[in-house]
């Protein structure tokens, strides 16, 4: 870890955020709001297509992998721009543009895109998905944040399956294993679409 001038460590630094106030803030609101963003805006992503009998038409085009993989792309392209300008936003009152935190940004967003995707496949009733979407962003956000400075044995456990446990992490290196949840989502979302009857 980086020291300042007069030799202490800022909150900001020691969750890897750096020294910028503007990319500081940007990263904490994504950190406590993008789950619950993209859940409440991505919750039927493919349920609702299953139980409207749409994705009949488009499976007729193209193969199931391809809808999934489309689904989730689609939605980490419309984060990927709101993001981007965010951090644009950011850049001209900064004069400096954050590629290492908008990479980032991306890729904790990409976790809970992944994870939304898995259960629109799961589970078949837009409702339960909605509320459970709300619930796991509230939940996974609180316990995972908790996660970092507790010592209790089975909230480390759980912090290793959240993104929150990689961001906390000295080395920018960890943030990039939370690529493997995501992969993790949409193959369990593949394997899911598989076996549903369209």
């Amino acid at each position: 870890m980086a020291k300042n001038i007069i030799g202490t460590i800022t909150p900001s630094q020691e969750l890897g955020m750096g020294d910028s106030p503007y990319a500081t803030g940007l990263l904490i609101i994504i950190l406590l709001a993008s789950p619950l963003f993209v859940f409440t805006l991505s919750h039927n992503t493919i349920n609702e297509e299953l139980r409207s009998r749409t994705i009949r038409f488009v499976a007729t085009k193209t193969s199931r992998e391809n809808i999934i993989l489309g689904k989730f792309l689609g939605t980490l392209l419309f984060w990927i721009v709101c993001l981007t300008a965010a951090v644009l936003l950011i850049t001209l009152f900064s004069k400096s543009f954050y590629v290492s935190e908008l990479t980032q940004s991306i890729i904790f967003v990409a976790y809970f895109i992944g994870l939304t995707i898995m259960l629109s496949t799961v589970i078949s009733k837009t409702g339960i998905t909605s509320f459970l979407g709300m619930a796991l962003s509230i939940v996974i956000t609180a316990l995972g944040l908790w996660s970092i400075g507790s010592d209790n044995i089975l909230l480390k456990l759980y912090s290793y399956i959240t993104p929150y446990f990689f961001y906390s992490q000295d080395n920018e290196i960890y943030t990039y294993l939370v690529l493997i949840f995501p992969i993790i989502f949409l193959g369990i979302s593949l394997i899911t679409i598989r076996k549903k009857d369209l």
